[in-house]
């Protein structure tokens, strides 16, 4: 059987047409036809039903793409394994929100290269949503994530979590608020700025405001979606904002910028998710790394 077929195939499936699959695989819509045509020939069933203006499955297609699927995946493991076995498999592979990439995943990197530093890192940065996907096509050992991943060739445990405060300027009328609870009110007429996407730390803050601060409209200084930019933008007095408490940590320390427990609201929990099987014993050491960096936390 010939792989690229397979391939063929189930890209036609996942993207819904022969041209979005050939763009995928960046090979012709001719080709794509072929390859799909050759698959039916030699299993002697029809897959795809194809029409000038639609395609749908066959029944037999339907129960056909469940295994291709498997098929292809399990040759993708297995052409990982031996290259990692042929090149000594000195490289983690990670898959990373940007959240847990800068102010937690960079340092234990830091920490786990000072005693091997002969591994490598690949890191790849993405919105949740994407973390699963990319799992599910394989080449990433590890992710970083801040919602929990269910996926049954990975093991999931919390390795930390992220409270929310409330952070302003630094001028004297928040200077005045020390020592003292946040006055809710303030978001009543204080303009706020906020993420432009839905990140799991910014629904949970729009839960809050709904739960407490029902009758409230915000105003919205500004919408961005860059965490080092809001804080920016607080610290020069455009508007007071909630992000993570370990986000704003060392601005807070330096005097640019005031935070405030925000009450009412439980610390999120951040997820560690590893592959279960086809670790090389760098990524063991790796994984049994932040798993016990884990433990020390808790």
């Amino acid at each position: 059987m010939d792989f690229r077929h397979l391939e063929a195939f189930v890209s036609v499936v996942d993207e819904g047409s022969f041209s979005n699959a050939a763009a995928r695989l960046q090979i012709s819509q001719s080709m794509v036809t072929v390859y799909v045509r050759s698959l039916e020939s030699e299993l002697g069933v029809k897959l795809i039903n194809r029409t000038t203006r639609s395609m749908e499955l066959t029944p037999d297609g339907q129960t056909y793409y469940y295994y291709a699927r498997q098929i292809l995946k399990l040759n993708r493991d297995s052409m990982f394994a031996l290259s990692r076995a042929e090149s000594g498999e000195r490289i983690v592979n990670i898959v990373a929100t940007p959240y847990t990439s800068r102010y937690y995943l960079s340092g234990r990197i830091a920490e786990f290269a000072r005693s091997h530093p002969d591994v490598g890192f690949h890191i790849t940065v993405c919105y949740n949503s994407e973390i699963a996907p990319k799992l599910r096509a394989g080449g990433f050992q590890f992710a970083f994530s801040n919602t929990k991943i269910m996926d049954s060739e990975y093991a999931v445990s919390k390795y930390s979590s992220a409270g929310l405060v409330i952070i302003t300027p630094n001028v004297e009328r928040f200077r005045a608020l020390a020592g003292k609870p946040f006055p809710t009110e303030l978001f009543a007429t204080e303009r706020v700025i906020t993420r432009s996407s839905t990140s799991a730390l910014q629904q949970e803050f729009l839960r809050w405001v709904r739960r407490h601060l029902p009758d409230v409209k915000l105003q919205v200084a500004a919408a961005i979606d860059d965490t080092e930019t809001i804080k920016q933008l607080v610290a020069e007095g455009i508007g007071i904002s909630v992000l993570s408490e370990v986000a704003v940590r060392e601005m807070v320390r330096g005097g640019k910028l005031l935070s405030f427990p925000l009450e009412g609201i439980m610390p999120q929990p951040l997820y560690f998710v590893s592959k279960k099987k086809l670790l090389s014993p760098a990524q063991v050491e790796f994984r049994d790394f932040i798993l016990e960096a884990a433990e020390r936390e808790e």
